[in-house]
């Protein structure tokens, strides 16, 4: 047993890596391409590697799937891969990966506050709402503080893109909820990513990225294979592994790490510069978070489970 949650763990720190690496991995492709031929190529990737495994998955007796859950799948390719794929890559080319991945913290709250709007669910004890408030003066430091600083524009409206991004897989996980009613967790991250990729292709067929010199770029297919692979599919993969061996609760925790590895990635490998105002952001957000999060009692009706894990967060994601 001891093993067995070594290696769980082993696989929480490196989804958490690979999240936090998007956000790098994010801000170099975007130099590289337009927004709709990334999404396009890293979902089309994912897709083929989701797609076989939740068809290996799926029991043989399972029941056909409901039209209902099917639109819901729309749904989430539609708002949770599409949605948050373009204000992330978009989001990317103004802000930088530091000051994305600390945004990208305040995720579980997004989660939280869309569940409670569309599910009912509440937090176990009224004081853990503060954690939210706690997050967002985190954010404040990031986007508003440091903009009065050094004011640079295109920070703040990178960054109003990420909280939107942010906004909008709090949104898909909540949907994403009502969907694993009739069908698993694989089956519907699976085909939300397969409408997401149909979606996308309208997109990259407009910017005829046929003719586009990142079809020869390495660079471009190294990151787009990382986003697919370790973050998208792998990530996923030993998230889930973790939440069936110890839970959602202690699982849910180790997405702290995402803003840390992030932050840290950003400096090593893109020399960023790390203000005091971001670090201060880094620990409210996490702060606040873990209030929401950490300790959960055994009556809570949040349910991290629905934090269906693509990017961070993330690209996360």
């Amino acid at each position: 047993m001891a093993v067995q949650y070594a290696r769980d763990y082993v696989f929480l720190i490196l989804t958490m890596l690979f999240w936090g690496g998007s956000w790098v991995s994010g801000k170099l492709v975007v130099d590289t391409a337009p927004p709709f031929t990334i999404g396009f190529f890293r979902f089309l990737v994912a897709s083929a590697l989701l797609l076989p495994a939740a068809a290996i998955a799926r029991p043989r007796q399972a029941q056909k799937l409901q039209r209902r859950t099917v639109f819901l799948f729309f749904l989430m390719g539609l708002v949770g891969i599409f949605g948050y794929g373009i204000f992330f890559l978009v989001g990317m080319r103004f802000t930088t990966a530091a000051q994305g991945s600390i945004i990208a913290g305040i995720n579980p709250a997004s989660v939280s506050l869309w569940a409670h709007i569309m599910h009912k669910e509440h937090l176990d004890r009224k004081w853990r709402y503060g954690g939210f408030a706690v997050s967002f003066f985190g954010i404040i430091f990031v986007v508003g503080v440091q903009a009065l600083i050094d004011f640079q524009p295109e920070y703040v409206l990178g960054n109003l893109l990420i909280i939107c991004a942010m906004m909008t897989w709090g949104f898909y996980s909540s949907v994403g909820k009502s969907a694993m009613k009739n069908s698993s967790s694989i089956e519907a991250t699976a085909a939300s990513v397969a409408f997401g990729t149909l979606i996308f292709s309208f997109g990259a067929t407009y910017e005829q990225f046929w003719t586009l010199p990142a079809m020869a770029n390495p660079a471009f297919w190294f990151n787009i294979l990382f986003l697919a692979g370790p973050v998208t599919f792998l990530g996923y993969i030993f998230y889930f592994i973790a939440i069936k061996d110890i839970g959602a609760t202690r699982s849910a925790v180790f997405i702290n790490l995402v803003p840390v590895f992030g932050v840290s990635l950003s400096v090593l490998l893109l020399h960023e510069v790390m203000y005091w105002t971001f670090g201060l952001g880094l620990l409210l957000v996490i702060a606040g978070i873990m209030t929401i999060t950490f300790p959960l009692s055994r009556k809570s009706h949040i349910h991290m489970d629905t934090t269906l894990p693509l990017d961070s967060p993330p690209e996360n994601t």
